[in-house]
């Protein structure tokens, strides 16, 4: 039997009515944050369908440093914000009304549990921190983690951080920088590390892994997280306890399939497969909590290197959504 050709244009437009008023019914969430790895949690949780199974419909800004998305999510241009753990410090001990509710990566003292290096090209001189002694450092942000790593392997070596000079410049470009002698070194995170180690004209090695230097095995640190300012997160927290829901659920499908979280790399960043394979699934695939515990390192670090009050505690800088 023929179905008459006004019935059917009827039922794609009730159909598409239907999905225009169920997309309607989404909360939209703003997301302002750095283009990195941890961020591919996110990416999958809205393609899975995950944040619309929590009635959430995301609009994402990328913005190019830590301390850019503590102004974007002060100044209320994004609700929720994810970076580097450090200038949410900073921001916070700053007077800022600022305070992270997600843990999204940690690092800690076993072999291979770093997400962040201090790398030199292939040919450098440069072999140990030492070395760095009247070089030139590219780091992505002053007051950000970047600078946090410098200054403790510096401090480490018994250098100053005025013994170096310091560059600023996004992570895309430091590759470059370090190509053309821009830079002797630079502050890298995924994937532009493994990128950087791949590069037959660059073959970058680290001189310095992790955030916090002699960090002992077991110790969590946590790297980065989602932050939001202190108003909207507490009149928003179910809306954030749905938020940490979606992008765990985005985890569990990664612990279960590394090889997809690999995946979403070269989808999400365009990044060659090789590329993707020598990222170090280095963040802990565990629970999303934000935990004092696990500030303190970083606290201890800042204070140590004089970007903190000593008087800083770490559950002034914590939204607790339980």
């Amino acid at each position: 039997m023929n179905v008459p050709a006004r019935f059917l244009l009827g039922a794609a437009l009730a159909a598409t009515a239907l999905a225009a008023q169920a997309a309607d019914a989404l909360q939209t969430i703003r997301i302002g944050g750095l283009r990195a790895d941890s961020m591919i949690r996110l990416y999958h949780a809205e393609h899975a369908g995950y944040l619309a199974q929590e009635g959430l419909k995301p609009e994402f800004t990328i913005l190019g440093s830590g301390p850019a998305v503590a102004s974007a999510v002060v100044g209320g241009s994004v609700d929720v914000g994810y970076s580097a753990i450090v200038p949410g410090i900073f921001a916070r001990a700053n007077g800022q009304p600022y305070k992270m509710f997600m843990t999204m990566a940690t690092e800690s003292g076993d072999a291979g549990h770093q997400g962040t290096w201090i790398a030199v090209k292939g040919a450098s001189p440069v072999q140990t921190p030492k070395d760095l002694a009247g070089k030139t450092i590219a780091i992505n942000a002053s007051g950000a983690l970047c600078e946090l790593l410098v200054r403790d392997h510096l401090a480490r070596a018994g250098l100053k951080f005025d013994a170096v000079k310091i560059v600023v410049l996004p992570f895309p470009q430091m590759p470059a920088a370090l190509q053309t002698g821009n830079a002797d070194a630079a502050c890298l995170t995924e994937p532009f590390y493994a990128a950087s180690r791949l590069d037959p004209n660059l073959k970058a090695r680290a001189v310095a892994e992790g955030m916090i230097a002699d960090l002992k095995p077991g110790v969590r640190v946590a790297q980065d997280g989602m932050f939001v300012r202190d108003d909207w997160g507490a009149a928003h927290k179910e809306l954030l306890r749905k938020l940490v829901k979606a992008v765990g659920r985005a985890t569990d499908d990664f612990k279960k399939d590394p090889g997809l979280y690999r995946k979403q790399m070269v989808q999400e960043f365009k990044l060659k497969p090789e590329t993707a394979d020598q990222i170090a699934i280095y963040f802990d695939f565990g629970d999303l909590a934000a935990r004092p515990g696990d500030l303190q390192p970083l606290l201890a670090g800042m204070q140590r290197n004089g970007m903190l009050k000593p008087d800083a505690k770490a559950d002034d800088f914590v939204l607790k959504l339980d």
